[in-house]
């Protein structure tokens, strides 16, 4: 922890002196809703946004009220967001703690990148939920992440046809309310629809049945695909519509994965090749109920970096280390090749 505070520290402090001495802050916490190592790690990944992406990227939190439209357009000017940009790309996330709304302003030369229809998906089915259960830092990094998958999209040239955001899209409308936080969009099942795993399902199967539950938007912690660990880890967790979509929709270009189970036959892995670097393992334990999957070592040993890379985390040890025997890591836990 220390040592990421330092490298936090850093690279926050260089990005400070690189931009001069009249530059605002990425990350301005008005009305104090952050923590420092919060601002410190968003002001991080905005950083990472703006090297990889040529994208100036700012928050604002404030406590004012009145009118978040006008006051996103006013700051988005006096802010000079995009003057980072070698393009003059700039972004701006307005948050009123008092108004309890937000706005996501985007600057003209974004307009093709982050149409309304994708600004209002992004507030409504990502920042809303979050922020309504004052889990400020959480929504506004999931948000960014939704931005860099755009962003490298865009970059790829790739149509709107097929942007899950672009699925009844009304157009235009940038401001969204965090009031409206119990009606965001999840879809239960059909009656007739569910999913089991029953004794002697194949691995493949039980994440073939997750991935049709995150397409559908369920988040029912207590389906029987997820162990009981799981199940509990996941009645604490939100788990918002853009995060389920982001999942069933990464995972359509996850192509030939390799199923590898331990030799106890207790255990499995479900891998994909190292080039597909989107595509996270799945781990999975079978028990009296059959295959199951187990989200709780996942979160605690698999880490997303700056491009959505999956990588491990070296310090953590796991029992499915059997599966990645035959890979090199390199120092930061990504797989670069086989040995």
């Amino acid at each position: 922890m220390k040592l990421r505070r330092l490298l936090l520290f850093v690279i926050v402090a260089s990005t400070v002196v690189a931009c001069g001495e009249n530059s605002r802050p990425l990350v301005e916490d008005e009305a104090g809703l952050l923590s420092t190592e919060q601002v410190a790690d968003l002001t991080l990944h905005h950083q990472f946004l703006l090297l990889d992406h040529d994208i100036d990227y700012r928050v604002v939190t404030r406590a004012a009220g009145g009118d978040v439209d006008a006051a996103a357009l006013e700051l988005f000017e006096s802010m000079s967001a995009g003057e980072r940009s070698e393009r003059g790309r700039g972004l701006l996330l307005v948050l009123d703690s008092a108004s309890r709304e937000v706005r996501l302003e985007v600057g003209y030369s974004l307009e093709g990148v982050f149409p309304d229809a994708f600004v209002a998906y992004v507030e409504n089915r990502q920042m809303v939920p979050f922020f309504a259960q004052h889990r400020i830092a959480d929504g506004i990094l999931a948000s960014t992440e939704l931005i860099i998958d755009r962003a490298q999209r865009a970059s790829q040239n790739a149509s709107w046809d097929d942007e899950i955001w672009m699925e009844g899209s009304g157009g235009a409308g940038a401001t969204a309310s965090t009031r409206a936080a119990p009606s965001f969009e999840t879809s239960p099942p059909p009656a007739d629809w569910a999913i089991e795993a029953p004794s002697g399902v194949s691995p493949d199967a039980v994440v073939a049945a997750y991935l049709e539950a995150m397409g559908r938007r369920d988040s029912n912690p207590e389906l029987k695909i997820y162990t009981p660990e799981s199940r509990a880890m996941m009645r604490q967790w939100l788990v918002t519509p853009a995060q389920m979509d982001q999942v069933s929709r990464a995972y359509q270009t996850c192509h030939a994965p390799q199923t590898i189970v331990s030799t106890s036959s207790v255990r499995a892995v479900i891998r994909y090749p190292i080039p597909q670097r989107h595509c996270a393992p799945w781990f999975l334990v079978r028990g009296r109920e059959g295959w199951q999957l187990d989200l709780t070592m996942l979160q605690r040993a698999v880490r997303f970096g700056r491009s959505n890379a999956w990588h491990f985390d070296r310090s953590v040890s796991h029992p499915y280390e059997f599966a990645f025997e035959d890979w090199q890591l390199d120092a930061n836990g990504f797989p670069i090749r086989s040995r």
